[in-house]
Protein backbone atom coordinates (compact mmCIF):
# COMPACT_ATOMS: atom_id res chain seq x y z
CA UNK A 1 0.00 0.00 0.00
CA UNK A 2 1.33 3.11 -0.66
CA UNK A 3 1.58 6.24 1.38
CA UNK A 4 -0.92 7.85 -0.13
CA UNK A 5 -3.32 5.12 -0.33
CA UNK A 6 -2.55 4.48 3.72
CA UNK A 7 -3.30 8.17 3.90
CA UNK A 8 -6.29 8.51 2.78
CA UNK A 9 -7.64 4.78 4.49
CA UNK A 10 -6.46 6.65 7.95
CA UNK A 11 -9.15 9.89 7.16
CA UNK A 12 -11.73 7.62 5.90
CA UNK A 13 -11.63 5.90 9.55
CA UNK A 14 -11.17 9.02 11.58
CA UNK A 15 -14.01 10.23 9.99
CA UNK A 16 -16.13 7.59 10.41
CA UNK A 17 -14.92 7.33 14.20
CA UNK A 18 -16.14 11.16 14.74
CA UNK A 19 -19.56 10.55 12.52
CA UNK A 20 -19.75 7.59 15.27
CA UNK A 21 -19.55 9.90 18.28
CA UNK A 22 -21.87 12.55 16.73
CA UNK A 23 -24.34 10.10 16.56
CA UNK A 24 -23.95 8.82 19.84
CA UNK A 25 -23.79 12.09 21.45
CA UNK A 26 -26.97 12.61 19.25
CA UNK A 27 -28.81 9.69 20.72
CA UNK A 28 -27.62 10.38 24.81
CA UNK A 29 -29.45 13.65 24.30
CA UNK A 30 -32.85 12.05 22.91
CA UNK A 31 -32.09 8.84 25.73
CA UNK A 32 -35.81 7.54 26.02
CA UNK A 33 -36.81 6.89 29.95
CA UNK A 34 -39.55 6.47 32.31
CA UNK A 35 -37.87 8.14 35.38
CA UNK A 36 -35.12 9.66 36.22
CA UNK A 37 -33.32 6.26 37.27
CA UNK A 38 -32.71 5.62 33.09
CA UNK A 39 -30.89 9.30 32.87
CA UNK A 40 -27.12 9.98 34.10
CA UNK A 41 -25.90 12.53 35.92
CA UNK A 42 -27.01 16.48 35.45
CA UNK A 43 -29.89 14.95 33.60
CA UNK A 44 -33.71 14.04 34.41
CA UNK A 45 -36.88 12.87 32.79
CA UNK A 46 -39.35 14.96 30.66
CA UNK A 47 -42.63 13.80 29.67
CA UNK A 48 -44.14 15.45 26.62
CA UNK A 49 -46.96 16.24 26.93
CA UNK A 50 -46.31 16.53 31.01
CA UNK A 51 -48.28 13.68 31.69
CA UNK A 52 -45.58 12.49 34.02
CA UNK A 53 -44.46 9.32 32.84
CA UNK A 54 -48.82 8.11 32.88
CA UNK A 55 -48.86 8.57 29.01
CA UNK A 56 -48.62 5.99 26.46
CA UNK A 57 -45.12 7.94 25.41
CA UNK A 58 -41.68 7.32 27.49
CA UNK A 59 -40.24 10.87 28.30
CA UNK A 60 -37.10 12.08 27.23
CA UNK A 61 -33.96 13.00 29.42
CA UNK A 62 -32.70 16.34 29.27
CA UNK A 63 -30.02 18.39 31.09
CA UNK A 64 -30.90 19.89 34.41
CA UNK A 65 -30.09 23.79 34.34
CA UNK A 66 -27.34 25.15 36.32
CA UNK A 67 -28.88 27.93 38.07
CA UNK A 68 -32.50 29.67 37.54
CA UNK A 69 -33.61 32.96 38.20
CA UNK A 70 -35.64 33.90 40.92
CA UNK A 71 -38.39 35.02 39.30
CA UNK A 72 -41.37 33.96 41.15
CA UNK A 73 -44.27 31.93 38.77
CA UNK A 74 -44.86 28.93 41.25
CA UNK A 75 -44.99 25.37 39.26
CA UNK A 76 -46.31 22.40 40.37
CA UNK A 77 -44.22 19.17 39.80
CA UNK A 78 -44.57 15.56 39.05
CA UNK A 79 -44.23 14.80 43.09
CA UNK A 80 -46.58 16.92 43.83
CA UNK A 81 -44.78 19.89 45.57
CA UNK A 82 -44.65 23.38 44.66
CA UNK A 83 -41.63 25.30 43.25
CA UNK A 84 -40.57 28.46 42.84
CA UNK A 85 -40.57 28.37 38.98
CA UNK A 86 -39.90 25.98 35.96
CA UNK A 87 -36.32 26.23 36.20
CA UNK A 88 -36.62 25.28 40.47
CA UNK A 89 -38.45 22.07 39.74
CA UNK A 90 -36.22 21.33 36.69
CA UNK A 91 -32.71 21.96 38.79
CA UNK A 92 -34.42 19.02 41.27
CA UNK A 93 -34.70 16.37 38.83
CA UNK A 94 -38.79 16.92 39.16
CA UNK A 95 -40.78 17.54 35.63
CA UNK A 96 -43.96 19.96 35.51
CA UNK A 97 -47.83 18.02 36.05
CA UNK A 98 -49.03 19.03 32.78
CA UNK A 99 -52.66 18.26 34.70
CA UNK A 100 -51.90 19.67 37.95
CA UNK A 101 -52.30 18.12 41.34
CA UNK A 102 -50.43 20.15 43.88
CA UNK A 103 -52.76 20.51 46.82
CA UNK A 104 -50.69 23.60 47.79
CA UNK A 105 -52.59 26.74 48.33
CA UNK A 106 -50.71 30.28 48.11
CA UNK A 107 -52.39 33.08 48.39
CA UNK A 108 -53.32 35.09 45.61
CA UNK A 109 -51.91 32.34 43.60
CA UNK A 110 -54.27 30.00 41.89
CA UNK A 111 -53.60 26.62 40.92
CA UNK A 112 -53.50 26.56 36.77
CA UNK A 113 -53.02 22.88 35.33
CA UNK A 114 -48.78 23.15 36.34
CA UNK A 115 -48.50 26.23 37.20
CA UNK A 116 -50.25 29.03 39.35
CA UNK A 117 -51.46 32.34 37.94
CA UNK A 118 -51.03 35.81 40.19
CA UNK A 119 -54.57 36.24 40.42
CA UNK A 120 -53.96 40.04 40.94
CA UNK A 121 -52.90 40.58 37.34
CA UNK A 122 -54.01 36.85 35.33
CA UNK A 123 -56.87 34.43 34.92
CA UNK A 124 -56.93 30.91 34.02
CA UNK A 125 -57.72 29.92 30.91
CA UNK A 126 -58.70 26.46 30.03
CA UNK A 127 -59.15 24.28 27.14
CA UNK A 128 -60.51 21.05 27.97
CA UNK A 129 -59.83 17.40 26.01
CA UNK A 130 -61.49 14.79 26.00
CA UNK A 131 -58.66 12.78 24.66
CA UNK A 132 -55.62 11.65 27.49
CA UNK A 133 -52.79 11.40 25.89
CA UNK A 134 -53.73 15.49 24.75
CA UNK A 135 -54.20 17.14 27.86
CA UNK A 136 -55.96 19.84 28.85
CA UNK A 137 -54.58 23.12 28.17
CA UNK A 138 -53.71 25.89 30.59
CA UNK A 139 -52.48 29.09 29.93
CA UNK A 140 -52.17 32.18 32.88
CA UNK A 141 -53.56 35.32 30.80
CA UNK A 142 -54.06 38.70 31.37
CA UNK A 143 -56.77 39.89 33.55
CA UNK A 144 -58.79 43.08 32.24
CA UNK A 145 -58.63 46.07 34.09
CA UNK A 146 -62.51 45.73 34.82
CA UNK A 147 -61.76 42.31 36.66
CA UNK A 148 -58.63 42.95 38.66
CA UNK A 149 -59.10 43.16 42.68
CA UNK A 150 -60.95 46.28 43.77
CA UNK A 151 -59.18 47.94 46.92
CA UNK A 152 -59.76 45.80 49.96
CA UNK A 153 -59.19 42.90 48.09
CA UNK A 154 -62.91 42.37 46.71
CA UNK A 155 -62.35 40.79 43.07
CA UNK A 156 -65.29 41.75 41.14
CA UNK A 157 -67.77 38.77 39.21
CA UNK A 158 -67.53 37.45 35.87
CA UNK A 159 -69.24 40.15 34.74
CA UNK A 160 -66.12 42.17 34.66
CA UNK A 161 -64.84 40.14 31.09
CA UNK A 162 -65.65 41.55 28.06
CA UNK A 163 -67.90 39.90 25.75
CA UNK A 164 -65.62 38.87 22.80
CA UNK A 165 -63.40 37.03 25.77
CA UNK A 166 -63.24 33.61 24.63
CA UNK A 167 -65.23 31.31 26.59
CA UNK A 168 -66.49 33.98 28.82
CA UNK A 169 -69.93 32.20 29.29
CA UNK A 170 -67.82 29.15 31.67
CA UNK A 171 -66.42 31.64 33.88
CA UNK A 172 -66.09 30.70 37.83
CA UNK A 173 -64.05 31.57 40.81
CA UNK A 174 -60.31 30.22 41.56
CA UNK A 175 -60.10 30.10 45.74
CA UNK A 176 -56.89 30.92 46.94
CA UNK A 177 -55.69 31.71 50.58
CA UNK A 178 -56.13 35.24 49.83
CA UNK A 179 -58.28 37.05 47.36
CA UNK A 180 -60.41 34.81 44.56
CA UNK A 181 -59.38 34.54 41.20
CA UNK A 182 -61.11 33.17 37.67
CA UNK A 183 -61.35 30.23 35.33
CA UNK A 184 -62.45 30.84 31.94
CA UNK A 185 -62.71 26.94 30.64
CA UNK A 186 -63.87 26.30 27.19
CA UNK A 187 -65.67 22.94 26.06
CA UNK A 188 -65.88 21.70 22.52
CA UNK A 189 -63.79 24.39 21.00
CA UNK A 190 -60.46 24.08 19.39
CA UNK A 191 -58.18 26.30 21.02
CA UNK A 192 -56.58 29.69 18.95
CA UNK A 193 -53.43 29.62 17.55
CA UNK A 194 -52.15 32.84 19.15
Amino acid sequence: MTGRAALCLAVVALSMLACKRQVTAALAVETACLSNAACGEGRHCVFSPGLCGRGPTPGRCAPRPASCEATRAPACGCDGKVYDNDCFAHVAGVDLAVMGGCETTIPDWAACGPRFCDVRTSYCEIYLSDVFEIPTTYTCRPLPAACRPRDGGVAPTCDCFPPATPCHAFCGPLPTAGVTGFHLTCQGVKEPRR
